[in-house]
Order: C-alpha cells, then structure tokens, then sequence
C-alpha cells in the first residue's frame, strides 16, 4: 500500500505541468471551435447531412463532454482542497467549508452542461410566469440570475480564502471574466445577429472559462499541498504585524487527523516534564546511579501516559 499513489500526488507540483496542461486545453478547445467551422462541409458527406457531435451549440456534443470533464475535474479538485484545508489550526471560523460548497456548484454546472437543466428550467419559468422577462429574449435571464447570485456569493468568497495565492486568485478571476462574457454574447449584448460566429464566441468563452476554473482549483490545491508540508518561503510580517505561533508541523497545520481538530501537542509540551526534571536535578546535587535510573524509569512512564492520553483523546 505504501507504493500506491495518494490523492495529492495527482496534483501537479511543477508550475510549467500546469502551463503545458493548460496549453493542451487551449488546443482542445480550438479544435472544436475548427470541428464547428468545418461541420457544414462534413455533414455533406453524411447520409442525414448532420454530425451532432460537431455542434457547439447542441447536447451530447463533443463541447459539452469537455466542458462538463473540466467542471467534475475542478469540483474534485476543490473537494480535495477541502479535507486540506480543513487542518489549518489558525481557521477558527471553519471558512474552510467554502472549499465544500464549490465543489457542489462545479458539480452542479457538471451535471447542466451535459443535460441542459437551465434550458429546462427556462422553459418551465416562461411557461409559469407567461413572461419571457424582457420583450424579444428567449428567457434566458430566469438562469442566469439565479446563477449569478450563487456563483458570485460562492465565488467571492473563495476569492478570500485565496488571495495568499496570486496564480490561482488571477485564475478565478480570468474564469469570471470568460464566464459574464458568455453570458453577455448568449443576451446578444456582443456581436448580436452573428449566427456562427456568435455560438462560436460564446462557447469558446464558455469552455475557455470552464478550463481556467481547473485551473484555478488545481493551482490552488498545490498551494495547500505545499502549505501543509512547510515546502513554501515564509511569509515576511508587514511592518505592524506579528505572525501567529506556528506548531510544530512548522507551518500552522495539524500532523494527525483528530476527529473534531483538536491541537496536536508540541514536541515542547511532550519532552517538557522531562527538561523541567533534568534542570531540577542539575541544580541539585549529583544523582547516584540508581537514582539516575530510577528517574529515566519514571520519565519513560510519564511520556507513555501522555501519549496513551492523547492517543485515547483522539480515538484512537
């Protein structure tokens, strides 16, 4: 088992794997773009003159699988994050439960970009309401409301939680960027009565917006990862400012797994009836040999009583 590969060892640790990684999705999304272009021509050659997996703007489309492969990667990839995160031993506030609602909105926009649930949804408020919202629009706006609201509530608050990361805050923010542009060419607020190229436009911003979201989640996942081993430079405290203690995992994260994050105790705190005994016998006169033995003996027992205590406060 010591040979298998753990869960964080899936995450790239080299920043130039993360490039590489997004440069082949950059690729992947511009051959679907040039699919898309070339579909009419293709489709010629077919028996029923159509290749639905080509369409951009169609379900079950070679689009549609990437978009929703990147959106259960990134909500893996925040779960991850999550049973990181939640060791810190300075969150007192437990924001590391974010990381939870994250993965359940990626994965929600998962499980809609493959079956078209707004469309749905659209539909069945237009038919509710018997308004379409704005005179002209196809609805469209009964979805992305509701989207903004939870995305923006979710997204600006994962902002918070990483802005000690720079590449994976500037990735988050790049992902709301493609995201509000999409939406704004699917409203024909961009290129409006563009046909193709508006649906090349919008789901190229979409599936761009899709891949950084990855690699938002990835990036900031190798941060944690690092984090917890002590591997990142130390922060320099501003002028003012007086970090917090660390423990002595070296970068304020907990070395065990206790059930309800209680603190791991120091090596200090363990070894600290054995310095406090030697210092006391140091001052005093010289032990014989028995009585040197006798206090080892009963150091020895001290230190198993405390481990034993600890062992049994954490369950085990």
């Amino acid at each position: 088992m010591d040979e298998q590969l753990r869960l964080i060892d899936l995450v790239p640790r080299r920043l130039i794997t993360f490039a590489l990684l997004l440069l082949l999705g950059a690729a992947i999304v511009a051959g679907l773009e040039g699919l898309y272009v070339w579909m009419p021509e293709l489709a010629s050659k077919t028996q029923d003159q159509s290749i639905a997996a080509f369409d951009l703007d169609g379900e079950g489309s070679l689009a549609a699988w990437f978009s929703s492969l990147t959106l259960v990667l990134a909500s893996l990839a925040a779960v991850l994050v999550y049973t990181i995160r939640r060791h810190k031993t300075d969150d007192y506030q437990g924001n590391y439960r974010i990381w939870l609602w994250a993965a359940m909105c990626w994965m929600l926009m998962s499980i809609d970009e493959s079956s078209s649930l707004h469309e749905g949804f659209k539909e069945m408020m237009s038919y509710a309401t018997g308004s379409r919202v704005f005179e002209g629009s196809d609805g469209s706006m009964w979805w992305v409301v509701p989207y903004f609201f939870l995305l923006g509530a979710v997204g600006s608050r994962l902002l918070v939680d990483m802005h000690r990361c720079k590449l994976s805050t500037m990735a988050l923010l790049t992902t709301a960027a493609c995201y509000v542009a999409a939406v704004a060419t699917q409203l024909g607020w961009i290129l409006p009565q563009t046909g193709a190229r508006g649906v090349m436009l919008e789901e190229g911003l979409e599936m761009a917006g899709n891949l950084m979201l990855l690699t938002a989640m990835g990036l900031h996942a190798r941060y944690v990862i690092l984090d917890a081993e002590g591997l990142l430079p130390k922060r320099e405290p501003r002028e003012g400012e007086e970090l917090k203690e660390e423990t002595a995992s070296g970068r304020g994260w907990l070395a065990a797994d206790p059930p309800h994050a209680v603190p791991q105790p120091t090596s200090a705190q363990l070894t600290g009836g054995r310095q406090t005994a030697s210092a006391t016998a140091s001052v005093g006169r010289k032990l014989t040999k028995q009585e040197r033995k006798a206090l080892r003996r009963r150091l020895a027992d001290e230190q198993q009583r405390r481990e034993r205590k600890q062992h049994d406060r954490w369950g085990g």
